[in-house]
């Protein structure tokens, strides 16, 4: 039942983007047209309401969507991108603990697909590399940790993902540096060299244009509350550490639980850290905060923390939220990122105190045993 809502949304809101002429889908239609015809990916277009700022790589790829009529290629490029978190959950949940997961990421996938971004595709290649490497697949890992970076950046954090294999860790480098020159030089079946080296000149120009921008992470919080006008790379940096201090405890890591909260851990943190963060991106924290919350104890506390996510992350920017409270109070203030940053030291708590205790049965059903090649996907 929960697929047929997922593939009705996926339609419902493909219409509506292609009714309303999504801009957004349109910036990444015309950087195919631009690419293939040697102009500037990142110089401004009057028919658009922002800039491309993605790769060149990712303006290549998004060919198959853009030389399609705009709907259909807004139905399949919502559907990849939907599919991709749906498929992603079951690989390493069981099915009851993936239904869950998926329940509680659905209107943030929604969002994501109105805004028709890449989101919820970051977050399935996010989880698919840690789905691969734990199967010991390193070759299908590498590629979705480099074709998410070359999305956004941020999924080559799914790198890390790699240390609970530390004797496997070179062929996966391997295989990522191989992949990464691929993608990186793939442009080059419609450029020059030197145009593509210009592309990736005016890349890197437009990323270092946001590099002062906060968005919806933890120094927009500290910019809100506190007034802090820092750079954003000290307050990156302390969160970098405090993400990897639990991995420290060696003796943890063969816990499957131990490796799916950090996991968690991850795609939430890719967000809270992310100075670019933006609404429609917390659909990659919020499955992080599934799985938490999919491996976690029912108690009191949990409900409790269950329904401030709900309420201040999922509904804050939906239409349940009501106008003057969204307008008021959770967009000046920010408060969709709270709860998602509460979760997170509670699942960085949770890595701690819990790492070397042994794995128990939660309310759900035992954990997958990835190894092994895990469950079925959940349907």
């Amino acid at each position: 039942m929960l697929a047929v809502l997922w593939i009705a949304a996926v339609i419902v809101v493909s219409i509506q983007a292609t009714v309303h002429h999504n801009n957004n889908f349109e910036i990444f239609r015309t950087a195919w047209r631009n690419l293939s015809a040697g102009h500037d990916l990142y110089a401004a277009n009057p028919n658009h309401f922002d800039f491309f700022k993605y790769s060149p790589t990712f303006a290549l790829l998004f060919a198959p969507f853009a030389v399609v009529p705009f709907g259909v290629g807004v139905f399949l490029w919502n559907a990849l991108n939907a599919g991709s978190l749906y498929w992603s959950l079951g690989r390493v949940l069981t099915t009851e603990q993936a239904l869950a997961a998926r329940a509680i990421v659905f209107l943030d996938t929604v969002g994501s697909m109105q805004n028709v971004q890449s989101n919820a595709l970051s977050a399935g290649l996010m989880i698919l590399a840690f789905a691969d490497l734990q199967r010991r697949q390193e070759l299908r890992a590498a590629f979705a940790v480099v074709a998410g970076a070359l999305i956004k950046i941020f999924p080559i954090a799914a790198a890390a993902f790699a240390i609970f294999r530390p004797y496997r860790l070179p062929r996966f480098a391997i295989y990522c540096v191989g992949i990464g020159i691929a993608l990186l030089a793939a442009p080059l079946v419609v450029l020059s060299p030197a145009e593509l080296a210009e592309q990736y000149r005016s890349w890197g120009a437009i990323q270092k244009s946001d590099a002062l921008t906060r968005g919806y992470s933890v120094m927009g919080q500290l910019e809100v509350w506190f007034g802090v006008a820092w750079p954003n790379w000290p307050v990156q940096l302390l969160g970098a550490a405090v993400l990897i201090a639990p991995l420290t405890r060696l003796s943890s890591w063969g816990q499957s639980r131990f490796r799916l909260l950090f996991l968690a851990s991850v795609l939430m943190f890719c967000v809270l850290f992310n100075h670019k963060a933006e609404s429609p991106t917390f659909v990659v924290a919020l499955a992080g905060v599934a799985i938490w919350l999919v491996l976690s104890p029912r108690t009191r506390g949990w409900w409790v923390t269950f329904a401030v996510v709900i309420v201040g992350t999922v509904l804050s920017s939906s239409d349940a939220m009501p106008e003057v409270l969204q307008e008021g109070l959770f967009e000046p203030y920010r408060l969709k990122t709270l709860p998602v940053l509460l979760v997170w030291v509670m699942t960085q708590l949770d890595l701690w105190e819990r790492a070397e205790r042994k794995e128990h049965q939660t309310a759900s059903a035992p954990l997958p045993t990835l190894e092994s090649g895990g469950p079925a996907p959940a349907t």
